[in-house]
């Protein structure tokens, strides 16, 4: 319900919501370009994304030119609960973000680090 309260606000670029943890990591490997941003407060952050930008959700509101033009981008939490915050933020102030959305869940950090390992590999 949240994803579609949240998808009625934006009115540029694609706002894809909130997508379960597998479907998450799908996407994550077939999009090229799309920054992670990894919206955790500091002392919540145990395991992250290789590669992600960290901004808390609560400096979303000021920070949030700090995510790359142009680039589609993948908002990442503990659990999915404080994602969908910095989503509206972003749905708000970024228009210009091509396709947006969440983790609705606990993100698949270690698939995903190895994954991209073994593209750089290649």
């Amino acid at each position: 319900m949240l994803a579609l309260s949240l998808n009625a606000n934006a009115q540029n670029g694609k706002q894809l919501g909130g997508m379960k943890p597998e479907a998450a990591l799908t996407y994550m490997q077939k999009t090229a370009n799309i920054v992670i941003v990894d919206v955790r407060e500091p002392r919540y952050i145990d395991n992250y994304f290789q590669g992600s930008i960290r901004i808390p959700w609560t400096e979303m509101g000021e920070r949030f030119n700090e995510i790359p033009k142009g680039r589609p981008v993948i908002l990442n939490c503990g659990l999915g609960w404080v994602a969908p915050k910095a989503y509206k933020i972003l749905t708000e102030k970024r228009k210009d973000i091509p396709e947006l959305s969440w983790i609705d869940g606990a993100p698949k950090f270690d698939e995903y680090n190895k994954w991209l390992k073994q593209q750089k590999k290649k």
